[in-house]
Order: C-alpha cells, then structure tokens, then sequence
C-alpha cells in the first residue's frame, strides 16, 4: 500500500448497512492491532472514515461500551436476525455526546 492510501475492506459494507438500516446485531471476527482475533456481537450505528481507515461506531455486548472497529480487521460478518433493544438514532446521539460531537 502506498502512503496516502486507504486501507483495503475484505467485507462488504453494504452488508452493514442494511444491518443498520434495519437495526440487526452483526456477528463479526475481528482482529486487533497485534493480530489477536475476537469475536463480537455488536450493534452498528454509523460507519466513518477516520486516518485513512473506514470503522464502524457500534455498541460491542463483548466490552458493553461503545467501540470502533476498523472495518479492514473484520474477516467474516454475519446479520443476526436479532434486532439489538436500543433505536439507532438514540445510540448515535449517546455516542456523539461522549466523544464530544456537535449535533448539526
């Protein structure tokens, strides 16, 4: 990869999106920064590019606290037919209130 360049997805985002939209958990495989892989439920609320990396803002049941996972870590996803118990709009506006983010 040259400098400058964003890093490479291996799953399809449109996926997460419909989860989204339809406010299904996603079931994924992930890897961290020094390789270790997890698996998490996690209940997605926006996805955002960030230094030169797309994430995904969501609800992690494993840590039960907001995180962001780096979408080129996910190695495998799945949509749950479980809908998580919170709206999506009322996530998004909690997270944009702890991470300081004006709403517009």
């Amino acid at each position: 990869m040259k400098p400058g360049e964003p890093h490479q997805s291996t799953i399809d985002l449109s996926v997460v999106r419909k989860a989204m939209r339809n406010e299904r958990k996603l079931a994924i495989s992930y890897r961290d920064v020094e390789g270790t892989e997890s698996r998490r439920l996690i209940w997605p609320f926006a996805i955002g590019f960030f230094d030169r990396s797309r994430v995904i803002a969501a609800w992690c049941e494993l840590r039960q606290d907001f995180r962001h996972f780096r979408v080129d870590r996910i190695f495998a996803l799945v949509t749950t037919e479980e809908r998580y118990p919170r709206r999506r709009a009322a996530m998004l506006k909690e997270w944009k209130a702890r991470e300081n983010i004006p709403d517009r």
